[in-house]
């Protein structure tokens, strides 16, 4: 079992499935708490624990939905097509080049998404929705995941200037993930330093 784990692309998928468990709670509970919000304009969601913590304004607001569905919906597509994909990885599945390089842009587009709600939260709702707050967690992990296995197993092709870089993110895969969360919970410590600080 422990030779089993060796391998980096049975460590890579149980990454994944990890994340994308974790990413499939916080969509459902959100989405559960999103439907309850509409039977019931007196309900009170579970989520809102204080005036800073809170999804309720989340699910209020223009960017809490795409063409009128929820984003938690489109959170369990998502995260459901990462599982399966992760169990494929870690059964031996082999996938080709241009699946890593379509696995790559979901990431960057994942990541792209996520942060434009983390700065949405931030600068225009002034709260921090926490089920919101566990998807950007893990949307920027599985962004690290894929990037390191695609940059170690060398599936993509690099210009010449990025293979510093890509060498360089290779070695030290986890300080940067550790990097990349700091920064992610920094910015909220610096935005509501005010409102934590009373």
């Amino acid at each position: 079992m422990k030779k089993f784990f060796k391998a980096l692309h049975v460590r890579t998928g149980v990454m994944l499935a990890v994340f994308a468990f974790v990413g499939l709670i916080a969509s459902f509970s959100l989405l559960h708490e999103t439907f309850a919000v509409a039977n019931d304009p007196g309900y009170e969601p579970s989520c809102n624990i204080n005036p800073l913590v809170s999804c309720a304004s989340a699910m209020a607001s223009d960017q809490g939905e795409i063409l009128g569905i929820p984003n938690p919906a489109f959170g369990i597509a998502a995260f459901t097509a990462l599982f399966t994909f992760a169990v494929l990885l870690v059964s031996g599945a082999k996938f080709a080049r241009w699946v890593w390089g379509a696995a790559f842009a979901a990431a960057i587009a994942g990541l792209g998404f996520a942060l434009y709600l983390y700065f949405t939260a931030m600068f225009v709702l002034g709260s921090i929705c926490p089920w919101c707050f566990v998807t950007w967690i893990v949307t920027v992990g599985i962004f690290w995941a894929i990037v390191t296995y695609i940059l170690r197993e060398k599936l993509l092709p690099i210009p010449k200037y990025k293979r510093a870089f890509a060498a360089f993110w290779v070695k030290n895969a986890g300080l940067i993930l550790a990097v990349l969360y700091a920064v992610l919970i920094l910015g909220l410590l610096i935005r509501f330093r005010e409102a934590l600080l009373v």
